[in-house]
């Protein structure tokens, strides 16, 4: 770490990454900032900081880089807090740093779980036609507490009706070939299984199926 006072012996433009600076010390020691900080703080050529001040521009800097890696994620689509918690973190960020970013995201209303939770069980259910069971499986792997779990999927199966979810399903197939063909009928009935459809919910919405034909 730099000593008790140390004298900038130069400030310069990174190649090809302009917005990053490279600063020098006399003692020989070299850095690399943001542009925005050496701005702020007023990193130039001449100038002196004691090694207490630039921990904290140090600091800073992070927090900026953190920041915008973070804004960058969101840019290209919504994210859950453990989802960018964990990009964050896998491009070796100081956990610290990390948990300052997310909490002021979730403070400005740049990412909200709940929000993120309904968008993401809508695509799944329009592309895919899940069930309940698929699609918890799937929100913990972005959302941590069941309780918002839970409360994203009461909203998102009111909206889209379970019997409707299957008979997307069941109508790609022809009620009476099903009703005469008990290994097409099995198959029908694992293929929901296996989007995630309770047993229930797929005998009630097959038999009224059947009983429209």
């Amino acid at each position: 770490m730099l000593t008790k006072k140390n004298k900038i012996l130069s400030v310069y433009p990174k190649k090809k990454k302009k917005e990053i600076f490279v600063v020098e010390f006399v003692d020989g020691s070299v850095y690399e900032l943001s542009k925005d900080i050496v701005l702020s703080e007023s990193i130039h050529v001449g100038g002196t900081i004691s090694s207490l001040d630039f921990e904290k521009v140090l600091e800073k800097h992070a927090y900026h880089q953190a920041q915008s890696a973070g804004l960058n994620l969101l840019s290209y689509r919504m994210r859950s807090k453990k989802e960018l918690y964990e990009k964050l973190t896998n491009k070796n960020i100081d956990k610290a740093i990390i948990a300052k970013v997310v909490a002021k995201f979730e403070t400005e209303g740049w990412i909200d779980d709940f929000q993120f939770g309904i968008a993401f069980s809508k695509d799944h259910i329009r592309r895919n036609s899940i069930g309940p069971i698929a699609l918890k499986y799937k929100l913990k792997e972005y959302i941590d507490s069941d309780d918002l779990i839970k409360s994203v999927m009461e909203k998102v199966y009111k909206e889209f009706c379970l019997d409707g979810i299957i008979l997307s399903v069941l109508k790609k197939f022809n009620p009476e070939e099903i009703s005469s063909n008990n290994n097409l009928k099995q198959r029908v009935i694992n293929k929901l299984k296996r989007k995630g459809h309770y047993w229930q919910d797929i005998n009630e919405s097959i038999n009224q199926y059947l009983d429209r034909a």
